[in-house]
């Protein structure tokens, strides 16, 4: 089992999505995705290759340092600890990309982390990689994909399966709804985190106009999304990336 790990960067920052908006957090970015969604904002995290990264060396700072990746794990973990003994944090973020590709590495960093608090970002598409991480992960914050607003065709029983697995651990939901939002595909979504993980809060994201996406959904719109989602399901909230709307990473 390989003891590095492809990584785009390590820094400390303001979580701006779902349910920990506003906490500090420590952010572990690892390289690679195995999908390419319309509106991703991390264009330079896609790639499952080495190349350079960047770890901050004051938290918050933004002073960056440039290493090369892959890192090797006692090197990861070394950074991420420095950075959040510095300041008071609420968990690390492990993001992405899709972390979920180097699950298998993972296992060889996440013990080294194991008394910080892990938060696991995910597109929700790999459960066999979670399963090789969960016992490490703290909390989920998982998305569910529409097609009519990512672009790609994600099986809903592949996420099913996914969710079934995190909901072992606390687990949100996220789903980025846009201006073509389909009605019925996120009916669906909604109705499966209501059968699947009753006690999950559900997050409808209004997408933020990035790359091939120009506009984001009407105010009308978003209301109406959340009335059709809570007729299936009692908690469901509207949260926009709201790190993008007070300038930070």
């Amino acid at each position: 089992m390989s003891r590095s790990l492809l990584v785009s960067e390590v820094f400390s920052a303001i979580q701006g999505e779902g349910a920990n908006v506003g906490r500090r957090q420590v952010f572990l970015r690892l390289a690679g995705c195995n999908i390419r969604c319309d509106y991703c904002d991390q264009p330079e995290a896609l790639e499952l290759a080495p190349g350079p990264c960047r770890v901050e060396r004051t938290a918050g700072r933004r002073d960056w340092e440039q290493r090369s990746s892959p890192l090797a794990v006692d090197e990861v973990a070394e950074a991420v600890t420095r950075l959040w003994g510095q300041l008071p944090h609420h968990a690390v973020s492990l993001t992405g990309g899709e972390p979920l590709m180097q699950a298998g590495r993972l296992t060889q960093l996440l013990p080294l982390l194991a008394d910080l608090p892990v938060c696991l970002e995910t597109n929700g598409t790999l459960p066999a990689g979670l399963a090789q991480v969960i016992e490490w992960v703290d909390e989920v914050s998982m998305d569910l994909k529409l097609p009519s607003v990512d672009g790609e065709r994600v099986r809903p029983s592949i996420q099913r399966r996914f969710l079934e697995l995190a909901a072992t651990r606390p687990t949100t939901v996220k789903i980025v709804v846009g201006a073509g939002t389909d009605d019925r595909q996120l009916e669906q979504a909604t109705t499966m985190v209501a059968e699947v993980a009753p006690r999950s809060t559900v997050y409808l994201q209004p997408v933020t106009p990035f790359g091939a996406v120009t506009a984001g959904p009407t105010p009308e719109q978003v209301l109406g999304w959340q009335e059709l989602c809570l007729a299936r399901h009692g908690d469901v909230r509207v949260v926009p990336q709201t790190h993008k709307l007070i300038g930070q990473l």
